[in-house]
């Protein structure tokens, strides 16, 4: 098929040519003899055609910030012309190296041409980058132009990045009695060390129930007493990640949403790592409850559920939330972080006190039900500076953010008060991995 610029050719052709002849003008007469002659030309060579692409990812999973090769290979047959190439990029994607858009040129005979290009992906979550588009016509624009797309659709996968791992697993202090029974879990299965004698409760197994001593206790308060033994397993870790609107401040790349996450990450790793038992909820987003488990596997289920996490509304504050897992907070004793903006609790002048106080009842609930080990510090409470996505461009927008740290102190002694410690992190400043060595230095 041909475009309609070859039948403008040969109209123009003929043209030149009906005028040669009339005015005998032998200018004419070569011209229109050229532009035919062109026009014919273009109808013998055909356009470039068959052509393929293939493509694939130098990796399909990646951290936060990498960077990743979308390897293109495109093949052509059929005649000379140009082809046009183009990979459509996610918004959350940035083209570090190369251009995702081509033109390149082929003579006859059939050839290849290595098109990849390099993308950095500065976002959390799951990019997909549809099939490749191509379009080709002939080198003087007289064929229609064809066009198709292939290469199959390709999904890359971002993990937001753990701190550094070499610095975490050099925290010590933070499991310095891993191996003593104060590290055990408050709850599992039991093993066959005796602990001490407690009061008889519904449920207790008829097998827990020491007769001797029970019947040295009838003179006295005439109640039974059952053996208690040392549960099975390490000490169980809980995290709660706040998803409120408020965390995604900042840009659609970088926000405090995201380093909350790797601040949850770097958590989980590091306590997963030494057996622990873990659970998450993610409250102000669906799907972001994480039933209990230990080893490596549920690092896994945690990463796969933050990859889904989006920052929504505040339709559930932290008392809610605490609530909602209430029964496994009390199953569990376990130790618990919760990772949130302090500023955004801050009671302003005209406003009420109402979200600071609910906040703090939040925590000082979770301090009543932690374990009643000694080892086991108070709740831990990250507050992500938003600071750090603020850049001050003039002098008012400086007084902002010495207005937005200086409204994070009286939450934060809000909640030392409720039984909390309070480690503020800036995420360009320094690595959470420094906030895990901070807090190992935080009386127990």
């Amino acid at each position: 098929m041909y475009s309609s610029s070859f039948f403008r050719w040969i109209g123009l052709s003929f043209l030149l040519l009906f005028l040669a002849l009339a005015l005998g003008n032998p200018v004419l007469l070569t011209s229109a003899v050229f532009f035919l002659l062109v026009a014919l030309l273009g109808a013998v060579f055909t356009p470039p055609s068959d052509i393929s692409v293939v493509r694939r990812l130098s990796r399909g999973v990646c951290w936060t910030g990498d960077v990743v090769e979308v390897n293109r290979e495109l093949e052509a047959g059929g005649g000379p012309g140009v082809i046009f190439v183009h990979d459509g990029l996610p918004d959350l994607l940035e083209l570090a190296e190369g251009n995702n858009y081509r033109v390149v040129w082929k003579w006859t005979g059939r050839k290849t041409w290595d098109l990849s290009y390099r993308v950095s992906c500065p976002k959390r979550g799951t990019h997909s980058l549809e099939e490749t588009a191509w379009t080709s016509r002939d080198s003087l624009g007289l064929s229609r132009r064809s066009g198709a797309s292939g290469g199959g659709e390709l999904q890359i996968s971002v993990v937001s990045r753990l701190g550094s791992i070499v610095a975490v697993g050099r925290a010590r202090s933070l499991d310095r009695k891993a191996t003593s029974n104060a590290d055990l879990a408050r709850a599992g299965i039991s093993t066959t060390d005796f602990i001490d004698l407690r009061r008889y409760t519904p449920g207790d197994t008829i097998r827990s129930i020491n007769w001797k001593a029970s019947a040295r206790n009838a003179a006295g308060r005439n109640e039974l007493l059952v053996n208690r033994y040392e549960p099975e397993g390490r000490k169980a870790t809980w995290i709660f990640l706040d998803c409120a609107s408020y965390m995604e401040v900042g840009t659609s790349l970088t926000s405090p949403m995201e380093h909350a996450i790797e601040a949850v990450n770097t958590l989980a790793w590091f306590y997963l790592s030494r057996g622990y038992t873990l659970g998450a909820y993610a409250y102000n987003s669906p799907g972001g409850f994480l039933f209990p488990d230990e080893g490596m596997r549920q690092f896994n289920r945690l990463t796969e559920m933050l990859l889904s996490v989006r920052a929504g509304g505040e339709s559930e504050d932290l008392l809610q939330a605490v609530e909602r897992c209430k029964s496994f907070l009390l199953r569990l004793r376990p130790e618990t972080f919760l990772v949130s903006r302090l500023d955004v609790h801050y009671p302003r002048q005209g406003e009420s006190a109402e979200s600071l106080e609910r906040f703090a009842t939040g925590v000082r609930r979770l301090s009543a039900w932690k374990s009643r080990s000694s080892a086991v510090g108070a709740t831990k409470v990250v507050d992500v500076s938003p600071q750090a996505y603020l850049p001050p461009e003039s002098p008012l927008e400086g007084q902002a953010l010495s207005l937005m740290r200086w409204e994070a102190q009286p939450p934060s002694k809000a909640l030392r008060g409720a039984g909390a410690t309070v480690l503020h992190w800036n995420p360009l400043q320094e690595e959470f991995s420094r906030v895990l060595l901070r807090l190992s230095r935080v009386p127990r």
